[in-house]
């Protein structure tokens, strides 16, 4: 059984819409208060189911089309699951955390036959450390809205300058353990992978997005922090300048005091970091890993 552990990584969105509100014209997800972005835990697991399927893992929760070309819906794929495994319903759940790595990590809601399983690694909602402007833009299209237009069609879409994340998870042992869930270190090895190249990997003017530090805690025992808010984000400009990730810097200095503190029931710190990054703090004991 793999160890518990905590994640923070941070990650940065260019000209783009992190995550677009679909009962708001799909606009950025705001706080209208802070002025701070959103992003749902969703969105995260999409990019690391997207990248998990395109290293060959079986992923269950995903857009499936049926031989009609129509979305399938929950009760449909398992139905397919269970006739193409042979399996029976009492057999279900076993067969779905032994083939799904997604299953295994982030849990699934069976309609029927109804189980539900408790992901023993959950992601939180996220929120950008600076207030983010939010821009409307129009142009036009290459091609005319119809036969005998004389103008092409205009379209108009919300894009966010610049906004800089922190996104959390926390992997929890007893979560598994009592559900009987089998989660190797291997496994989440494969989520770091995922976490960091499915935000490099599924980019398009829409979705610009770009890792920039993911920090791992290893407990050597059962112990979470809650939110391992650790590691600060300084920048070099006024925030409402802020554009690129050249005009910040990512201290770890309380990440390093957090280190000594609980030294005793911690096992390492992985840092994964991008190149362009400038980091302050870190630590020799830290494993670093650049990507």
């Amino acid at each position: 059984m793999a160890n518990t552990r905590e994640y923070l990584l941070i990650w940065d969105s260019t000209m783009a819409n992190p995550n677009g509100d679909m009962l708001n014209d799909n606009k950025p997800r705001h706080d209208e208060v802070t002025g701070q972005l959103e992003v749902s835990d969703v969105r995260i697991k999409r990019f690391v189911r997207d990248e998990w399927q395109s290293m060959g893992h079986n992923v269950l929760v995903r857009t499936k089309k049926d031989k009609d070309g129509k979305v399938m819906s929950c009760t449909s794929l398992i139905k397919e699951v269970m006739e193409k495994a042979k399996v029976k319903e009492a057999e279900l759940p076993l067969h779905l955390l032994k083939e799904y790595i997604d299953v295994r990590l982030f849990g699934a809601v069976i309609t029927k036959p109804k189980y539900d399983i408790t992901g023993p690694l959950q992601v939180m909602w996220s929120k950008s450390v600076n207030q983010a402007e939010i821009k409307f833009m129009q142009g036009n299209s290459a091609y005319a809205g119809g036969e005998g237009k004389n103008q092409s069609t205009i379209w108009s879409k919300y894009i966010s300058p610049y906004a800089l994340f922190k996104t959390y998870a926390v992997y929890n042992d007893n979560t598994a353990k009592r559900q009987g869930i089998e989660v190797s270190e291997k496994d989440l090895d494969e989520f770091s992978k995922a976490l960091i190249n499915g935000l490099i990997n599924y980019r398009s003017t829409s979705k610009n997005q770009m890792p920039r530090l993911l920090a791992e805690v290893v407990y050597k025992e059962h112990r979470i922090d809650g939110e391992l808010n650790y590691i600060d984000i300084n920048f070099d400009s006024d925030v409402e300048e802020l554009r690129d990730i050249s005009q910040a810097t990512i201290d770890l200095r309380k990440l390093c005091t957090y280190y000594k503190n609980k030294k005793e029931s911690i096992e390492t710190i992985r840092i994964y970091k991008h190149g362009s990054v400038k980091v302050e703090n870190l630590s020799d004991d830290f494993k670093v890993i650049e990507f």
